[in-house]
């Protein structure tokens, strides 16, 4: 009678807002199925949040610009997104430099820093002035310089900075190729030659100010960013694209260096950029080419994979710990940095979106993008992305043990509605499908609706609760309606996770699977509301009726573990 009651109560709680009568979906929970531990680093954001408001458990320092990143003087190169240039960062010593200042309010925090290791072969120069990579002067016209880009050109902008990109029948220096790309130029215009061990140095700096690895300090550690892309974003120090042996042996030297310098350090490898260089390198051009055929046809995640494991059996040193992927939807819309602040937020767009969530690990959604020019052929099927099963399945096989991190990612603009909501059930994938660490591109801006997704999981109710436990088994009648996840902390709570993509309310059905009895909450936001306490109540029983979630809105329901009361009414994960 009390779970009666209980949902009686909601159900008026509820439809106070929405009056409205809502579809009914099932919910269908089974505490015993589906175990997955809930990694807290799976909260993580790229940037330098504030963490007194919001403590994000992981903080990735990452992007182009760390490729080439002089720590001794504090200096990094913006690469393509800024003209090649060299920027000093803070007054030209490691001690007061922004990245030490970032790795010590993490640490402080309680959280952990994962930084990005340069494996490119150079670094900036270390003197505090602007450096650029394709001098007009030296290398002739280019279409664009940092002037140009302005109009107005402000009066800080440098004239002779251009963008390496030229018109050959304007420039005929020699360094104007057919293509329309500066050639030939020097890379000691911007940058010095660092080694192996220069990056060790730097970790070595890094013990001595905040501890090793195994005793609180920086604990993980990335080999550099995007390299499959350096051929473009870096070009002005490596042209050439990257090839699946050249990569291998970068991670064996700089790897190797960083473990010896602190063998309890975690490595992140290799860094891919995005969906192409799963299956091919960049002398491949996207999936599948010569370099490809030439390792066996085999993909080239999976063919890294097989080295990790082949260099441990051989050398009894694992030198990577996390396979490291970056991932955006390709969807017209869904990501696109060049919105303003709200983003796409059409009903068109926001729906692709939502949808678009299935490429993380739905094994027949294609893919509403590009991706589904590729083909449905087996044994890759490349339109249905089915991420991270798909990659998860390749460690089993080529080197079972490896963390599986995706350490750059994002679901749209901080601002959009849609974009809260993709966030926040994105967080839920990751922990059901067993990802170990994330990161998003970049933090969301305090106070934002994609920021309250993080804060469902962190903070729900500004008094440190937060989602723990392992990831259980919940399934939804209609996932493109509502979706469902279950996490459950033995002795403690069972917590379900409802997502109502719908634009309209709808109403949760959820069988238990178990009888529960002891005290609820109920905690949401959407696009429009910040998160709150919306109902509570006491349960006695095996399910329980949420009536009219808001449309567009993500919920957090908190329930007492099988046959559990709390002394308090209530227990604080």
């Amino acid at each position: 009678m009390r779970s009666e009651v209980a949902s009686a109560l909601l159900v008026l709680s509820l439809a106070v807002a929405m009056p409205v009568q809502a579809a009914t979906v099932a919910v269908q929970v089974d505490l015993q199925s589906d175990h997955r531990p809930l990694n807290p680093l799976i909260f993580g954001v790229s940037g330098a949040p504030d963490l007194s408001h919001l403590a994000y458990p992981l903080i990735r320092r990452g992007g182009n610009s760390t490729t080439r990143y002089n720590w001794q003087a504090d200096v990094h190169n913006t690469a393509a997104d800024w003209f090649y240039m060299n920027i000093p960062d803070g007054n030209g010593t490691p001690a007061g430099s922004s990245l030490e200042g970032l790795v010590a309010s993490t640490l402080a925090a309680g959280s952990q820093p994962l930084l990005t290791l340069s494996t490119i072969g150079w670094m900036p120069k270390p003197v505090q002035q602007k450096r650029w990579g394709f001098s007009v002067v030296k290398y002739g016209a280019q279409l664009v310089t940092e002037c140009s880009y302005f109009s107005p050109p402000p009066p800080w902008c440098t004239a002779d900075a251009g963008n390496g990109r030229c018109n050959p029948a304007q420039n005929q220096t020699g360094f104007c190729n057919a293509a329309g790309y500066i050639v030939g130029n020097d890379p000691l215009d911007t940058s010095d030659i660092s080694t192996a061990q220069t990056q060790a140095n730097w970790v070595a700096h890094l013990q001595q100010r905040f501890g090793t690895a195994a005793n609180g300090g920086v604990r993980y550690y990335a080999l550099d960013n995007e390299p499959m892309l350096w051929n473009s974003t870096h070009r002005d120090v490596h042209p050439a694209p990257l090839t699946y042996d050249e990569i291998w042996q970068r991670t064996v030297t700089y790897a190797s260096a960083i473990k010896a310098q602190d063998p309890a350090a975690k490595i992140l490898g290799p860094v891919t950029w995005g969906y192409c260089d799963l299956f091919g390198s960049a002398a491949d051009n996207c999936l599948d080419g010569d370099d490809r055929a030439a390792h066996g046809g085999t993909p080239f995640v999976q063919w890294y994979l097989q080295q990790v494991c082949s260099y441990q059996a051989a050398h009894g040193v694992r030198l990577v710990d996390y396979l490291d992927l970056h991932y955006y939807p390709q969807g017209d819309g869904v990501v696109d940095f060049s919105d303003p602040p709200n983003g796409s937020e059409t009903a068109i767009i926001s729906a692709r979106r939502l949808r678009s969530l299935k490429e993380l690990n739905d094994p027949a959604w294609d893919s509403e993008s590009w991706l589904s020019d590729l083909g449905n052929s087996a044994p890759w099927h490349y339109s249905r992305p089915n991420l991270i099963p798909r990659v998860r399945a390749w460690i089993d096989a080529s080197c079972p043990g490896t963390g599986l991190s995706i350490s750059e990612y994002n679901w749209g603009a901080d601002n959009g509605a849609s974009s809260a909501l993709a966030q926040a059930e994105a967080l839920a994938i990751f922990a059901r499908e067993g990802v170990d660490m994330a990161a998003r591109w970049v933090a969301p801006e305090t106070g934002s609706p994609v920021e309250r997704a993080f804060r469902l999981y962190l903070d729900f109710d500004g008094s440190g609760g937060h989602v723990s436990g392992h990831s259980t088994r919940a399934s939804s009648a209609s996932i493109d309606a509502l979706g469902a996840y279950a996490i459950h902390q033995p002795g403690a709570h069972v917590m379900l996770l409802l997502f109502n993509k719908a634009t309209t309310a709808t109403t949760a059905a959820v069988n238990l699977g178990t009888h529960l009895s002891g005290p609820w909450q109920l905690y949401q936001f959407s696009g429009s509301s910040d998160i709150a306490l919306v109902a509570s109540g006491t349960l006695d029983g095996t399910s329980i009726s949420l009536a009219n979630l808001p449309p567009r809105s993500a919920s957090l329901l908190i329930l007492p573990d099988s046959d559990r009361i709390f002394a308090d009414g209530f227990d604080q994960p």
